[in-house]
């Protein structure tokens, strides 16, 4: 253990009551060792800085409400190609899929070889019993020789007539002027049997789309309609809807001697509307749009419907005025599901704020 020596004890008991003495001095003469307090400034001023509002002109266009309905152009009559009653194999095509046919244009033919032989030999056998009734006439040959040598005729000429109906019927034809709209995995050469598809043909002239709309209600039979397809119109008039279809099938049972030859299977919730005037035949196939206007104006202000808002039951629109936003009451007239016509209260050139 550390022990202070007496005269060391002595020296650090005077250095501590000279401390204490000074550090009274200190106190009592109003002296601190601490520093001065700092003068509180005033906050800085700020600048409040202008607003800045997004904006959007008002303009004048026209404005139609409509609706839009989707279907795919189709045509109400396809021709399945098949040989009825002949087999065979197919030795020529002469179309492709999607060429233009009139009607009666070959679409293939079947190998006639032995056929052609049959007709070739019949002709021959033809000639030679024709000779032979000239022959018996000629030497003088009784009426029942001269009318049995003629059956013959007859006989062989009901062959020929046969085997030249046959001959054809080994060409494929189109029954229609139209598109080969497709031609089966057959190839030349391949054996086709009697009732096997072999193309497609479908009639141009009468092409529809079938729609489902959201209200079938404004689609009347004989109403007429835009029928968009890229950005081409064409003509167009509803030629069935619901109501119009249960008409016609309580009409189709009734009567069992009535053939449905429309070509056409109508489904419920749709509606038909037909081209009445001549789309490009290499729509077939694609989609299209029908375009029913229900209403329209010319030359408005027309704004987006974000802009109007409803303050106290009143629709308004924010408008910027010498710098400021100002709220304008407005009329509105016709209205779509995106834009809405302006009768007053906005006037064009006013810039209306976004945000």
């Amino acid at each position: 253990m550390f022990i202070l020596s007496h005269k060391k004890y002595q020296k650090c008991r005077r250095a501590v009551c000279c401390a204490a003495v000074c550090l009274a001095c200190i106190m009592s003469s109003g002296c601190y060792l601490l520093p001065d307090e700092e003068e509180v400034l005033a906050p800085p001023t700020v600048k409040a800085s202008s607003v800045s509002y997004t904006t959007v002109t008002a303009k004048k266009k026209d404005l139609e409400k409509k609706i839009v309905a989707t279907g795919t152009v189709t045509a109400e009559r396809q021709y399945s190609l098949s040989y009825e009653k002949l087999s065979g194999t197919i030795s020529k095509f002469y179309v492709r899929a999607g060429d233009s046919v009139k009607k009666g244009d070959v679409i293939c033919d079947l190998d006639t070889y032995e056929l052609d032989y049959q007709i070739e030999q019949t002709e021959l056998n033809l000639k030679k019993a024709q000779l032979n009734v000239d022959m018996i006439y000629e030497s003088g040959g009784t009426q029942a020789q001269i009318d049995s040598a003629y059956v013959d005729v007859q006989l062989i000429e009901k062959d020929l007539e046969k085997l030249n109906a046959q001959k054809e019927d080994s060409s494929l034809k189109a029954p229609i002027d139209g598109i080969v709209s497709s031609i089966s995995s057959i190839r030349a050469g391949d054996n086709v049997s009697p009732g096997q598809e072999i193309a497609m043909v479908i009639d141009t002239s009468a092409l529809y789309i079938a729609i489902k709309p959201d209200d079938l209600t404004k689609f009347d039979v004989g109403t007429k309609v835009q029928i968009r397809i890229n950005e081409n119109y064409y003509d167009g008039e509803v030629f069935m809807n619901p109501t119009a279809l249960a008409e016609y099938q309580s009409q189709q049972q009734e009567d069992h001697n009535a053939v449905d030859d429309t070509g056409i299977s109508y489904e419920a919730d749709t509606v038909y509307v037909r081209f009445t005037d001549d789309p490009p035949t290499e729509s077939v196939g694609q989609l299209a749009d029908a375009v029913l206007v229900l209403d329209s104006v010319k030359d408005a202000i027309v704004i987006s419907n974000n802009l109007i808002k409803n303050v106290d039951g009143e629709k308004v629109v924010y408008v910027l005025k010498n710098g400021e936003k100002t709220a304008v009451t407005v009329e509105v007239g016709l209205e779509t599901g995106s834009q809405t016509e302006i009768v007053s209260g906005i006037n064009e050139g006013d810039e209306l704020i976004l945000k």
